[in-house]
């Protein structure tokens, strides 16, 4: 009988190990793997199918076979064609920027935007509310948290009168933090009678907290005119009713013009993974052919998840800190970066480029452990790193050179990186990576600097703990 176990557990070991090397691009995640199903009998082989497999990717790519995607014919009036760059004022050394992202994302640059930054939880909800009392054809709303109380009565009240007035209405939720949730928001939307649909919804959801594949967007767009996009969730900790109560802070966007049908299309597609209703034309999508230019920002979507062909959100990174010449800004609360990425920021830093990372000091202390191990060495190349006080704030932005905007919902690690869907929006515009520059000159003052002298003071009991967190960085 040991001997028939030991079979087993080898020929387990030895068919899940191949999985393994034939699938796993990243050599670290793939060696912890390996170690783990031959370390833990069994157990390993178990955590790998359930855990490691990209079952998300194998099923969209099946329900998207023979599927026609959605075409926009009157985006063609708005399309920046890659020799015309310069005619809108992009700077010579970002075009390779705006030609890389447009072969990485598939998606075309568009022209005619305006786009509006929100810089608290009561600007972005009194916008997104009023935007849903207003609509007349169509709400359609994907967010990873949506929490029924607080704030999120409110959605949850504008949504139910939106619908008895004959507004077409879809919420898509991530499958897990819909379960997770309490009070329940999937009774709060059944009672409503809200048409809602939940992304990749695992069995015994509570047992998997940390599962990956998840669907990590915020997209809300109102009659196919006006999006909202950026970090915010619906999330009880982002809004009080009391003005004067701290509560945490985020960043989100409000969008005008032809962007919006990239919001659209994001969304319309993971609808359709998820309930399998095809939603295309009116009233989800405005095709009116007098559409005109509502602003004069140059934006593109960027739609990233494990079933892409490219680890798009990495490479708008790297493509980005390859082409600075003067600054980089970044803010995100989970910033772990990997080994290339912290070489591409060496890098620029060796280029002279002045880079600033901003990241809360008040949140997780694992994930601020796992921060201060990966950046300690780009810290001495002469990086600078603001940690900054209570609320914890959530946004996620880079801004190059003042003129370049990234922002949205990925993070800086490879759970935004590789293992989530993420949708972030690239900007080219002067005035708003101005606008989103204040937001970081404000937080580097009401910050403090932690320079590589004092991060070397700290007790040995702290880098060692960084140097653990670091190690299971990948897990995170």
């Amino acid at each position: 009988m040991p001997t028939v176990i030991l079979l087993t557990y080898v020929m387990a070991s030895v068919i899940t190990s191949i999985q393994v090397i034939m699938n796993k691009r990243n050599p670290v995640t793939a060696s912890l793997w390996l170690v783990t199903i031959w370390l833990a009998p069994y157990l390993g082989s178990f955590l790998y199918y359930i855990l490691g497999i990209n079952r998300v990717n194998r099923k969209a790519v099946s329900l998207r076979k023979g599927v026609d995607q959605y075409r926009f014919p009157i985006l063609e009036n708005f399309q920046v064609n890659e020799s015309e760059l310069s005619r809108y004022g992009i700077s010579e050394h970002l075009i390779p920027l705006a030609k890389s992202v447009h072969r990485l994302v598939e998606q075309d640059l568009l022209s005619g935007n305006s786009i509006v930054p929100l810089f608290s939880g009561n600007m972005t909800y009194v916008a997104m509310i009023d935007a849903i009392d207003n609509a007349n054809r169509s709400i359609v709303l994907m967010t990873y948290i949506f929490h029924a109380d607080g704030i999120g009565d409110k959605f949850i009240t504008a949504l139910r009168q939106a619908l008895a007035r004959g507004v077409e209405i879809r919420v898509l939720l991530d499958g897990v933090m819909a379960h997770l949730t309490r009070p329940s928001i999937i009774k709060a939307l059944r009672t409503a009678g809200i048409p809602y649909a939940l992304f990749n919804s695992p069995l015994l959801a509570r047992q998997f907290f940390f599962l990956n594949l998840r669907s990590h967007r915020k997209i809300c767009v109102i009659d196919g005119l006006i999006g909202f996009t950026g970090g915010f969730n619906i999330h009880r900790d982002y809004w009080s009713p009391n003005p004067e109560q701290e509560v945490f802070q985020d960043t989100h966007f409000r969008v005008t013009g032809p962007i919006v049908a990239q919001l659209s299309n994001v969304f319309v597609n993971e609808w359709l993974y998820s309930s399998g209703e095809t939603l295309r034309g009116e009233p989800w999508f405005f095709e009116e052919p007098e559409t005109q230019e509502i602003g004069s920002v140059l934006a593109r979507g960027i739609a990233a998840g494990p079933d892409e062909r490219w680890e798009r959100l990495r490479g708008a990174y790297l493509t980005a800190l390859n082409v600075a010449q003067q600054s980089v800004r970044i803010m995100s609360p989970y910033f772990i970066p990997d080994e290339v990425l912290v070489a591409a920021i060496d890098d620029a830093i060796n280029r002279q480029v002045a880079v600033d990372i901003i990241i809360p000091e008040s949140g997780s202390k694992i994930l601020l452990a796992a921060t201060m191990g990966r950046i300690n060495e780009t810290l001495q190349h002469g990086a600078r790193l603001w940690l900054c006080p209570s609320p914890f704030n959530h946004s996620k932005l880079m801004t190059v050179d003042n003129q370049w905007l990234l922002m949205g919902s990925g993070n800086w690690d490879e759970r935004s990186l590789r293992l989530n869907y993420e949708f972030n929006m690239e900007c080219y515009n002067t005035a708003i990576a101005e606008d989103v520059n204040k937001l970081f000159s404000a937080h580097q003052n009401a910050g403090r600097q932690l320079t590589y002298e004092e991060y070397m003071k700290r007790s040995f009991y702290e880098r060692f703990l960084d140097g653990c967190a670091r190690i299971f960085s990948p897990f995170l």
